[in-house]
């Protein structure tokens, strides 16, 4: 999100998860669009890429994508920003001359909000990070964040865990459903962590057609 064209606010979120779930949805046979943001994870050959920098610009595509097509599944696996500054200046805020500066925050738009709402039928599959927070105050924590979403699924973590979350290689989720049932991952690498978010969603899809 940026400050001015040199400056940005952003989070320490490699594009890691996205990619690993990006490349097991191909491994099963799926057409994967993957919308994606600054990371530095190499995202696969076979997906359909649509690189975005701003909050603003993935909630765009996503819902560009959404309107033009049908999408069997969204998952939304983005560490999207959270805040960005209210005002952008169009220059490079110069420190020779200024003192301070001072950066007042609004929220972005909740991408996750407004699948359901365009794409009822969607399957749709939230994550979220924490920090520090207990097993039970973590799954509490994404369990809310499903309701509000109209989410089919969520998967949290705490990013204060060793070895979890932005940067790594490993992860370990708590996957939720509508039913506050939980499927623990334990630390994991982040393909493995995506082959068990995926059997559950085929798991899930397939009861709904029976």
């Amino acid at each position: 999100e940026y400050i001015d064209p040199v400056r940005v606010i952003t989070n320490k979120s490699s594009g890691k998860m996205g990619v690993a779930v990006a490349e097991e949805a191909l491994s099963r046979g799926a057409q994967v669009t993957l919308v994606y943001g600054p990371g530095t994870a190499v995202p696969p050959m076979e997906a359909k890429k649509i690189p975005v920098e701003t909050s603003q610009e993935m909630y765009e595509a996503v819902v560009s994508e959404l309107k033009s097509q049908k999408y069997d599944i969204a998952i939304a696996v983005a560490a999207v920003a959270d805040w960005a500054p209210e005002e952008r200046y169009e220059y490079k805020v110069p420190t020779s001359t200024t003192a301070a500066l001072t950066v007042k925050l609004k929220p972005t738009p909740k991408i996750i909000d407004t699948v359901k709402e365009i794409s009822p039928n969607t399957f749709l599959v939230a994550f979220r990070a924490e920090y520090n927070l207990s097993d039970e105050k973590l799954i509490q924590s994404a369990y809310e964040r499903l309701k509000k979403a109209k989410a089919d699924l969520i998967a949290a973590n705490d990013i204060g865990r060793k070895e979890v979350g932005f940067g790594y290689d490993t992860n370990e989720v708590f996957i939720v459903d509508v039913n506050k049932k939980v499927v623990h991952v334990p630390l994991a690498t982040k393909r493995e962590a995506a082959k068990r978010l995926f059997d559950l969603i085929v798991n899930k899809i397939t009861k709904s057609k029976t």
